[in-house]
């Protein structure tokens, strides 16, 4: 039967947040906004580049 004297034996709540802050940073660590928006205009950029790579050789293969 628990008495809720467990509860005291652990971590604190702020030792706890700097154990998840530790392993994984905060929020400013990770690539959010404008990261990603570069970062899709470029997979998006490069996917079109490559299209027209392609269709430019199939249409001169044509020819």
């Amino acid at each position: 039967m628990d008495t809720g004297e467990d509860a005291q034996d652990g971590p604190s709540d702020e030792e706890l947040e700097a154990q998840v802050r530790g392993h994984y940073g905060n929020w400013r660590d990770q690539p959010k906004g404008l990261a990603c928006a570069v970062v899709a205009a470029f997979c998006l950029l490069t996917t079109l580049a490559l299209s027209v790579v392609v269709l430019l050789v199939v249409l001169a293969a044509n020819r």
